[in-house]
């Protein structure tokens, strides 16, 4: 797989124009810029490896749930123990972070959710969906240190955020959305906590290639931070929530761009500004003629959005003077 980074760090080098049509000729004599055929094959093995760990875990969860009545309860316990215990079994006897051990642990995550829901449901603990799912990536926590998987810790991040989201549901009527200004910034607050994870932690725990993790915790953190922003410039109550976007947005915004240059979290970032500012705009022209105020939106919408694409392509084709 470094023959495939290689490969892509001197195409970004001529995208970037620190490399002529020459020198690229000349490095790919040296350096493959396509992949082997052996490279597809290892690609294809690790696709259909957790493949098939996600389709069998799934293919046992439905097939207790269309048996449930016709199953006994030891009969279901001892069907979704010995897939756990299988998984951590193989888990164990594997080769230290091998592809292999990281699909058992990846297995052992899934069949631990499984075996929690049967619990709940067959002894009707009570406990709300938030529960299940914060107990779950709880209980899994250890399996996904071990790992060191991307598969696991996405795994992970979205238990974590279904349990915060169904939290915030049972505070509000209102589809997933909270309901208020606070649980709007503490939903903001707990995703920022996320990506900062997800930028820092997760290199120094061996989880290679995390770039997917971060643009993952990226939109989960500017998402509610553009809604809270938005409504703010309309509700005094939501002003702590524009504020922090200010902020939070800056700070991101510097980081991405000088120490550590990221374009789609800079997109992300640069439209959800535009959202914003379109709003402030609304504001403005609240008491002004409806024809002309709507136009002026339009206008602003299309030409910001124009700039900001213009922006970023050339952002993305100049070279990066500073990383970390």
């Amino acid at each position: 797989m470094d023959q495939l980074r290689r490969a892509d760090q001197l195409l970004q080098w001529t995208e970037q124009q620190q490399l002529n049509n020459d020198q690229l000729q000349q490095a790919a004599g040296r350096y493959a810029l396509q992949p082997a055929t052996d490279l597809w094959l290892i690609l294809a093995n690790r696709v259909l490896l957790f493949a098939a760990v996600v389709l069998l875990s799934s293919a046992l969860i439905f097939f207790i749930a269309h048996n449930w009545p016709l199953m006994h309860y030891f009969a279901k316990f001892a069907l979704a123990g010995a897939a756990l215990l299988t998984a951590g079994t193989v888990a164990f006897f594997s080769n230290v972070q091998s592809l292999l051990q990281r699909a058992a642990l990846l297995a052992a995550a899934l069949m631990s959710g499984a075996l929690l829901a049967l619990i709940g449901q067959t002894y009707q603990t009570g406990a709300d969906i938030w529960q299940l799912f914060a107990t779950w990536a709880l209980l899994i926590t250890p399996l996904v240190l071990l790992s060191g998987s991307r598969a696991c810790y996405l795994l992970w991040f979205m238990l974590l955020e279904l349990a915060l989201g169904r939290y915030l549901h049972t505070q509000s009527d209102f589809f997933w959305l909270p309901a208020s200004p606070v649980m709007i910034l503490n939903l903001a607050l707990a995703n920022l906590l996320l990506l900062v994870f997800a930028e820092f932690a997760l290199p120094r725990l061996r989880v290679k290639a995390n770039q997917t993790l971060v643009w993952l915790a990226a939109l989960l953190l500017i998402a509610p931070l553009t809604y809270g922003a938005a409504i703010g410039v309309w509700d005094s109550d939501y002003r702590p929530n524009l504020l922090a976007y200010l902020l939070i947005a800056a700070m991101a915004t510097l980081w991405y761009l000088r120490r550590r240059r990221d374009v789609l979290v800079l997109a992300l970032l640069t439209f959800s500004a535009i959202s914003v500012a379109t709003s402030m705009l609304a504001q403005l022209l609240e008491y002004t003629d409806e024809f002309f105020a709507m136009n002026l939106l339009a206008l602003f919408v299309i030409g910001s959005s124009a700039g900001a694409v213009i922006w970023l392509k050339k952002l993305l084709q100049a070279p990066v003077e500073t990383t970390v």
